[in-house]
């Protein structure tokens, strides 16, 4: 179960105590059926395991012990996703944040429907980011990915320019002359130090009919490598997902 920011703060450490909030008590009592002792592992979005345990007041629960785990990749993983239509950019969410993302970016781009006026009010986000939070859960991650405000092609690459951390940036495009993103990674700069130093991989992927040749020309200018991911041409949906699918293999392999 994650936590909320008010709940781990102050630091938690063992025999802290955490008061539930409503939802958190119905998941537990209503949904996994936990009864007064049950214990389960509680997420503090900074990437520390919990093993709690509910008291006799059902509100309140316990933590008794700090655990370890080593599910998340050894490099930061941002996506930078063109909105697709309609609600699916909450599957995007969902699997990547199965596959090890550790932040999303919606953004507008010249061939979205929705245009930078046309305002995403925060309940559309807050929804986004719960979707994560349950993905996180499901897929036992120590972190939850975050969901940021959308925003322009643009100011995102205004935005990563000035990132200090060790940083290596692709875009996926779908023209036949460019190297595929796995090949372009095995050639990269990625080692053990770039990892420790919060190395971070950006990944861009496109809307319906891909990016436009000026957001292509803007984004090479600004840093990102372009990178096929295969001979085929993959919905606005899935190329995130092979995108994602590739880098964390690749990290994992190394």
């Amino acid at each position: 179960m994650t936590l909320q920011a008010h709940q781990v703060s102050p630091v938690l450490q063992i025999n802290s105590a955490i008061a539930l909030t409503p939802e958190q008590r119905h998941y537990l009592c209503n949904v996994l059926r936990l009864e007064t002792e049950s214990e389960f592992i509680a997420l503090d979005r900074q990437g520390g395991w919990w093993l709690a345990q509910l008291s006799r007041d059902l509100n309140v629960a316990n933590i008794i012990d700090k655990l370890e785990n080593n599910s998340e990749l050894s490099a930061q993983i941002t996506l930078g996703i063109a909105m697709p239509k309609g609600s699916n950019i909450e599957s995007v969410i969902r699997q990547t944040t199965e596959l090890g993302v550790r932040q999303i970016v919606p953004l507008y781009s010249d061939r979205t429907v929705l245009k930078p006026d046309n305002q995403i009010g925060n309940q559309k986000r807050d929804r986004w980011q719960r979707i994560a939070e349950e993905a996180a859960e499901l897929s036992m991650r120590t972190y939850v990915p975050e969901i940021n405000n959308p925003t322009t092609l643009t100011s995102w690459c205004e935005h990563l320019a000035n990132v200090p951390s060790p940083i290596l940036k692709y875009i996926c495009v779908i023209s036949p002359h460019v190297t595929h993103l796995l090949t372009s990674l095995q050639s990269s700069s990625y080692s053990l130090d770039f990892a420790e130093n919060n190395g971070q991989i950006i990944i861009a992927t496109g809307c319906e009919g891909g990016w436009t040749t000026r957001e292509e020309e803007m984004a090479i200018a600004s840093g990102f490598v372009p990178v096929s991911l295969g001979d085929r041409v993959l919905s606005a949906v899935t190329a995130p997902v092979v995108a994602l699918s590739i880098v964390s293999a690749f990290i994992d392999c190394r």
